[in-house]
């Protein structure tokens, strides 16, 4: 039952791009908190960059895991 896509037929990103998407996103994080910002821009790049590292962890562990068992 898990191949099953519903009424949309999309099927839903992968580890992989997932962990893609979070180093992207801790990338224009980092780049972004060089800019001369106001504290509450720079705070939100600061979380943002910290929310990707967390989704790079754990998206790149299931990735590495999802490789190993196939």
């Amino acid at each position: 039952m898990h191949g099953h896509r519903g009424l949309t037929g999309r099927r839903t990103p992968g580890h992989g791009e997932r962990l893609l998407f979070s180093v992207a996103l801790v990338a224009v994080s980092l780049l972004w908190i060089t800019q001369d910002m106001a504290t509450w821009a720079t705070a939100l790049c600061a979380l943002g960059a910290a929310g990707g590292v967390a989704g790079v962890c754990y998206f790149g562990r299931r990735y590495v895991r999802s490789r190993r068992d196939a």
